[in-house]
């Protein structure tokens, strides 16, 4: 299915076929000098697409012909939306058969414009909206396959965006210019079948869309309070149970604990549940579990938590001395300081 990249190469940059002024643009050799293609992905999944085509104009020649296309633009601007917007259409009906995604193109406009950076330049803008351009979860935005394989000339470059709340997790290929939530590609560059691949995280949204959120919220305060309740009523029973005790019970019970107690129930009782530990101290309480040293990748799955998040709390804990690392073969061993690793250093027992 990859090899419709090319036809998505291809139906993405061909949108200026001539027509009417048009004709005479192309006659007189006024071709777009850059093309500036930016993808701003959302995280539903859509994109909010631009593409920029920007013409030299040199001299009084270049000039009038932009001014002629640019004015019938604006006359017929729905024969150039319509023409813009099969072709696109026919690209992203190529990037649905290559995800499996039912996608869309709605929202086309087209805008023309002069501009002097230097250099004065003819300005042909389209935008419009592809849906489903990205696969989406609670948690990641992956955005790329819907126009894997595309091809970049030396004039063309593509910048992917992504929503501010999100922070890059993988980018394939290296991007010839990186920002805190965008990516670009320079020409010529020809993607590979799986590529361009952008993958985007927000660990900070753990219960998903509006619905889940509000579902887990009402659950948790839910238990809360019949934890709460619990808790008030045992109080009770065990105050009622007390005054019936005859007097001196209290000093009996206080001799008693003092003379010789149970020191595994009270350290029992002074462990907190795991799901009140932090993040650093699970780590760490799986470490004590394990004899003190446990597999980077073992501890990833045992918390049920991503790579990235297990690299950082891991990192976070080195950092304070807390805990030490080492690699076997192409595998992180995590330790806590002064174990004893000449007992089969092979990050812990656990079968893997």
């Amino acid at each position: 299915m990859r090899r419709v990249s090319a036809v998505v190469a291809v139906l993405l940059l061909a949108v200026l076929a001539p027509t009417a002024a048009g004709a005479a643009f192309s006659q007189q050799s006024v071709d777009a000098d850059v093309v500036v293609m930016t993808a701003d992905v959302t995280a539903s999944g859509d994109a909010a697409w631009t593409i920029d085509y920007r013409v030299r104009l040199s001299d009084d020649n270049e000039t009038q012909a932009f001014e002629e296309l640019q004015a019938d633009i604006r006359a017929n601007e729905s024969v150039y939306t319509d023409r813009f917007h099969d072709r696109m259409n026919r690209t992203a009906r190529a990037g649905e058969n290559a995800t499996g995604r039912e996608m869309a193109i709605d929202n086309v406009s087209v805008e023309t414009s002069q501009e002097s950076v230097g250099q004065s330049y003819g300005v042909v803008t389209y935008e419009f909206r592809w849906t489903n351009f990205a696969a989406v979860n609670d948690t990641h935005i992956r955005a790329g396959d819907a126009v894997a394989g595309l091809y970049l000339d030396r004039n063309t470059s593509l910048t992917m965006q992504w929503p501010s709340e999100y922070r890059s997790e993988s980018v394939r290929p290296s991007p010839d210019e990186e920002g805190a939530r965008s990516v670009t590609w320079h020409g010529r560059q020809s993607f590979g079948e799986d590529e361009p691949q952008v993958v985007v995280t927000n660990e900070s949204q753990p219960f998903g869309d509006d619905v889940g959120q509000l579902s887990s919220l009402v659950g948790l305060l839910g238990l809360g309070l019949a934890l709460l309740v619990l808790a008030v009523a045992g109080y009770g029973v065990y105050r009622y149970v007390r005054a019936d005790e005859p007097d001196g019970a209290d000093d009996a019970v206080a001799a008693a604990d003092t003379e010789g107690g149970d020191d595994s129930a009270a350290s029992d009782t002074d462990t907190p549940p795991a799901e009140l530990l932090s993040n650093e101290e699970q780590v760490l309480k799986l470490l004590r579990e394990n004899g003190g040293r446990i597999k980077q990748q073992r501890v990833a799955s045992d918390l049920d938590w991503t790579a990235a998040k297990t690299s950082q709390v891991i990192g976070g804990l080195r950092e304070e001395g807390d805990v030490e690392t080492f690699r076997i073969g192409r595998e992180n061993v995590v330790t806590l300081p002064d174990t004893d690793l000449t007992d089969g250093a092979d990050g812990g027992s656990e079968d893997e």
